[in-house]
């Protein structure tokens, strides 16, 4: 019976050693991926799992070595394991919520409007005019220059600096009525932060806003519809990137944005509705850019699932603009991993 070592060492013509520190059941060898170390890839065959250990960090069980060493999609991979190894795979678990993830996203999805609208766009100008205009607080254009940010970038997308919380009727935006667990009415926060606009296609479809201190982190004001940010910029001309937070997408348009276009879901979870997914088909290709962490690495499995041109690409740690900020150059990160395809 094959089995994931015998497919990982005759792929690879490597040779993987027995772990003396186990009972047998670990081995271990160069990363096919990274190419890091000589016994930092672990292979586990009564399990059928293997795993990059502090290096890369790619894992997972046959199909997924397959797909990521010969850039197969799911059903190839499946097919050329039964016809090369004799290996019966069967969908796993991880794989069938994909899909049913997938499928579920089909409900109807548009801009907000009305009076929701006209004051999140009020809002957003406002902001913006603290920030870049008024100087209300320079600490807040200092800390996105400190993410290598730059004034055109920022006037560009709309970046700006909301400088007091404040609680607001919900009627006055436009939302329905709402009330807190001791039966209190529930008013609208608009928290202390740097503000960031979804618009895509001329239309807000939502607000962000990054608090400097507290959780969460990242603030959606309520009555913004789900979305990819930067959506618009997908066409068939340039490959994408595909990234968590909307800093990361920034970066990437900002220093490789002749090469590659950026477009983010704002969380591990975000942008899988059918109207993005089609977005993300234009490109000739995908690089999934989530971060270098357990959850993103978990999360990019969706993508890699549900987008056919996608591949896999890790920052080499943090996120892309953690990256920019220790000096890396982006645009050689991105063209290295277009080039890769």
């Amino acid at each position: 019976m094959t089995t994931i070592l015998d497919l990982i060492q005759q792929e690879t013509g490597s040779t993987f050693r027995r772990k003396a520190s186990t009972d047998g059941g670990e081995w271990a060898g160069p990363c096919p991926f990274c190419r890091a170390g000589d016994d930092r890839f672990q292979v586990w065959p009564v399990k059928g799992r293997y795993k990059c250990i502090r290096y890369c960090g790619r894992g997972g069980d046959a199909i997924q070595f397959v797909r990521e060493y010969k850039q197969m999609g799911f059903q190839a991979a499946k097919e050329y394991l039964a016809t090369h190894y004799r290996m019966e795979t069967g969908e796993s678990d991880a794989h069938r919520e994909t899909v049913k993830r997938s499928n579920a996203h089909t409900e109807p999805c548009q801009a907000p409007g009305g009076l929701w609208s006209d004051r999140a766009w009020e809002f957003v100008f406002d902001c913006q005019q603290h920030l870049m205009e008024r100087g209300t607080n320079p600490k807040a254009l200092e800390w996105l220059h400190g993410r290598k940010l730059t004034d055109e970038t920022l006037w560009a997308v709309g970046i700006g600096y909301n400088p007091a919380g404040q609680y607001i009727e919900r009627a006055a935006w436009g939302l329905p009525p709402a009330t807190r667990e001791d039966g209190r009415r529930k008013d609208l926060w608009l928290p202390r932060g740097v503000v960031i606009p979804w618009v895509i296609d001329g239309d807000l479809w939502g607000v962000r806003i990054r608090r400097p201190v507290g959780d969460p982190k990242y603030y959606w004001i309520p009555g913004g519809a789900p979305a990819l940010y930067r959506a618009d910029s997908l066409t068939g001309a340039r490959p994408a990137v595909l990234v968590e937070g909307e800093i990361d997408a920034l970066t990437i348009a900002q220093e490789a944005g002749d090469v590659a276009v950026a477009v983010a879901t704002g969380s591990t979870g975000g942008g899988r509705h059918v109207r993005w997914l089609a977005r993300l088909a234009l490109p000739p290709a995908v690089l999934v850019a989530y971060d270098a962490d357990e959850p993103g690495e978990k999360a990019a499995g969706y993508w890699l699932d549900v987008v056919k041109n996608a591949k896999r690409w890790r920052p080499y740690w943090g996120d892309a603009n953690g990256l920019a900020q220790e000096g890396v150059n982006v645009r050689n990160w991105i063209l290295t991993g277009i080039n890769r395809l």
